[in-house]
């Protein structure tokens, strides 16, 4: 709150500032006042004058776009690191109706989850109230695909591409497959000290230099990425616009992902509800793990209050431990990240599943905390309830139709 008080102050003085400037009191226009204004800011708290005008401007900037954001800060219903999320989904927001129509919706989540997990809320929201489709604002910026390399001390570089998430995403997953088929492979390779990132790095090297990956390790060559796309039930069979989201990332265009759902062979459907969001079916072209694809898809992170640590970092953990009767179903597996598996199983915490997927955690001074997951397809509008008078709902936007894959659907 002490945070919130000192950006309500910044502001305060930054609008001082323009006030003057307005009144004609100032000779040499509000930017000389600030300046003099901030660096007289700077010598009393020694910090730089800069980030005394730098920190004014954002001040200014939230007080005047997000005011809502900065009450619940001063309130102490939200922290920094809520308004620094509500912020930077926020930017691409131009338009004062879809920006207040964001925020009204974004703090009601902010006041009941953590920074973390409101990331992707926020994204989702932002998204849904952008005056503009994805497709469009895609479009746009593929144009700007690039590959650039930034030099290094001690003889290093980077290699910087600038890529569609999709592919990007795929690169990287492909690139850690084959980096783990490295370090398990048998011979030479089972006294190979290097770490997982050298090995991707190395990995990548071998592939873009025309060296044989299959060198190091059998069967390198035929590992693929695999992504997962969750597409909201109503554009699958109701042509909506809604966006997909691509797992680790968020929306993505529809157009991509149907590109990739024809030429991607490790690639994951999750059909959706139109309104809750919770998983209806997961379909892939080469069926396999159907009930670790379905808690993937559901679970998204680890399922302990306030964790986001993706699930591929996480293990299937049994609610009711299976030596004690518990079954191997969705309504007794959940995913928890290594540190939270043992606080279970080592603590005095304990968590039961009420009903499939919503785990209500019982901390050792008696506190229970109910986790639930993530609706991955939010905010269909014509199932939306009715935005609040005094919020003006953004337009409806245009994008494109679904079109049916030509292959036929893999059997369930």
């Amino acid at each position: 709150m002490a945070e919130a008080a000192e950006v309500a102050l910044l502001a305060e003085a930054h609008a001082w500032v323009r006030s003057l400037d307005a009144q004609g009191t100032t000779s040499h226009g509000s930017d000389l006042a600030a300046r003099d204004l901030a660096a007289q800011l700077g010598a009393a708290t020694r910090i730089g004058d800069r980030t005394v005008q730098a920190r004014m401007d954002a001040a200014a900037s939230l007080s005047t776009l997000l005011p809502a954001t900065l009450a619940a800060w001063q309130e102490g219903a939200i922290d920094r690191r809520h308004v620094s999320v509500i912020v930077d989904a926020s930017a691409g927001l131009f338009d004062d109706d879809a920006r207040a129509w964001f925020e009204r919706r974004v703090l009601a989540q902010a006041k009941e989850t953590t920074a973390t997990r409101l990331r992707p809320i926020a994204v989702a929201l932002a998204e849904r109230a952008h005056p503009e489709s994805l497709a469009d604002r895609h479009a746009r910026a593929r144009v700007a695909r690039r590959v650039i390399v930034a030099n290094s001390a001690d003889g290093m570089a980077r290699l910087i591409a600038d890529l569609p998430a999709v592919e990007a995403h795929g690169i990287v997953d492909r690139l850690g497959a084959m980096a783990r088929a490295v370090r398990d492979a048998g011979g030479d390779a089972a006294a190979d000290s290097r770490s997982l990132d050298e090995l991707r790095a190395d990995v990548l090297t071998d592939l873009l230099l025309g060296a044989d990956p299959v060198a190091h390790g059998d069967g390198l060559a035929g590992i693929t990425g695999h992504v997962q796309v969750t597409v909201p039930v109503m554009t699958a069979v109701a042509g909506s616009t809604e966006p997909c989201v691509l797992a680790g990332y968020g929306p993505v265009p529809l157009d991509d992902a149907l590109r990739l759902a024809g030429a991607a062979s490790g690639w994951d459907r999750v059909m959706t509800h139109p309104v809750q969001g919770a998983v209806l079916a997961v379909d892939r072209y080469r069926p396999s793990e159907q009930l670790r694809r379905f808690l993937r898809a559901r679970d998204e992170h680890c399922r302990f209050v306030g964790c986001r640590l993706p699930v591929w970092r996480s293990d299937i953990d049994h609610t009711v431990d299976a030596a004690h009767g518990g079954a191997t179903r969705p309504d007794n597996l959940a995913h928890l990240c290594r540190r939270h598996h043992v606080l279970k199983h080592a603590s005095a915490w304990s968590v039961i599943q009420t009903q499939a997927g919503v785990l209500r955690w019982t901390s050792p001074t008696g506190r229970t905390y109910t986790d639930r997951p993530a609706p991955a397809a939010r905010f269909i509008s014509h199932l939306d309830p009715p935005p609040d008078p005094d919020v003006a709902m953004p337009p409806p936007r245009r994008g494109p139709y679904f079109r049916p894959d030509p292959t036929p659907p893999p059997p369930f």
